[in-house]
């Protein structure tokens, strides 16, 4: 694939990590002659592209299409309007029919063809029985030149992948995910959880499940607005969230509404080993971003930043018995075995239901595929 992208011309990359794309974007990171660049979400990678794109730079963007509505803004109000040609990448999760364990891509993962035929945008499948990726990325390639944005539509087993490489040794005493959450859970009582998408809730649902826990899968980014609507609506009980630091960044202007709006009952925790570990442990760009800084400058009553085990309990602790807003932010490494996913034996509509029967009501049953 990235010997089509240099025929383009091609000479920067923006994007937001998936499994599928874990072998091009390991190439790209160290690639001679194209610039990765990491972004916080789709829409942000698009614009990215575009804006080299004006200066005359060929470009692509790689995406997840379960991100794909973080693309149409920029797509249908500066990317179309202004006739800038960007390749974009979408790995199609979820198609043709989504996995009994990820009924969060069930959605997207059928309605994005659909959507791009109505918005008169061309694209080209890749899939495991297909032409090559670089033949198809040529095809592709053809609507460039022509001054249109063109898609390429991944499926999953499209592009080789190999094993990881080795990382370098991280420091003896910084916290894994399975030291965060075992120091949450030997430290709350009656706290709800609410848990970002990805390892960390599975390894909360593994360590230890509990009808007060509610494991995000899907909606990356929005776990502290999910809390904080939580927090205003339930002030008698107390929230703890745990985040990511690719979540947190992804949408981190949520910090300022959570600053402003000051739920005392809220602690969010942010687990920062500046990977994102469940897409293969591409490096999100969290080691220039102080998450207990930015608390405090959007108006977080405490914020404190820990990085040894020995120091996590004793700061949650802290944290959970004094006024909130706080952040935790816990410079932690990638690390520990992630499990199953709560869906692996609950439905996600059974997490809800369970969570909200907790505070006196009820979840009323939906349409959606029992899936998990």
């Amino acid at each position: 694939m990235l010997a089509g992208l240099e025929d383009l011309g091609v000479s920067l990359v923006s994007g937001v990590p998936c499994s599928y794309f874990k072998e091009p974007i390991r190439r790209l990171e160290r690639h001679p002659r194209i610039r990765y660049v990491p972004a916080v979400n789709e829409g942000s990678a698009l614009a990215v592209a575009a804006g080299a794109r004006l200066t005359g730079e060929p470009t692509a963007v790689i995406a997840q299409n379960s991100g794909f509505g973080n693309l149409v803004n920029p797509l249908t109000s500066l990317v179309l309007p202004y006739r800038i040609p960007v390749l974009v990448l979408v790995s199609m999760r979820g198609w043709p029919t989504a996995d009994a364990g990820e009924p969060q891509h069930h959605w997207m993962g059928k309605v994005v063809p659909a959507w791009l035929d109505s918005l008169e945008v061309p694209y080209w499948w890749l899939t495991a029985e297909g032409p090559s990726p670089d033949a198809v990325v040529a095809q592709a390639g053809t609507a460039l030149d022509s001054g249109r944005s063109a898609f390429v539509l991944v499926g999953k087993g499209a592009l080789r992948d190999t094993a990881p490489e080795a990382e370098g040794g991280a420091v003896a005493q910084a916290p894994d995910r399975d030291d965060l959450v075992a120091a949450v859970l030997a430290e709350v009582g009656e706290e709800r959880i609410l848990s970002t998408t990805g390892y960390l809730s599975r390894t909360l649902y593994n360590g230890g499940d509990r009808p007060g826990n509610f494991y995000m899968q899907g909606s990356m980014g929005h776990v502290a607005a999910l809390g904080l609507g939580a927090a205003l609506a339930r002030p008698e009980d107390r929230f703890v969230v745990l985040d990511g630091d690719g979540s947190a960044l992804m949408h981190l202007g949520s910090l300022a509404t959570v600053g402003h709006h000051a739920p005392a009952n809220l602690v969010h925790v942010v687990f920062d080993n500046q990977a994102y570990d469940s897409t293969g442990g591409q490096p999100t760009t969290s080691g220039t971003t102080d998450f207990a800084a930015v608390a405090r400058a959007v108006g977080y009553r405490q914020a404190r930043r820990v990085g040894t085990r020995a120091g996590l309990r004793p700061a949650l602790r802290a944290l959970l018995d004094a006024p909130g807003p706080s952040l935790l932010a816990v410079d932690g490494k990638v690390g520990g075995a992630p499990g199953e996913r709560a869906s692996s034996s609950l439905s996600v509509t059974d997490i809800a239901a369970r969570f909200t029967a907790l505070h006196g009501a009820a979840v009323t049953p939906g349409t959606a595929r029992e899936e998990a």
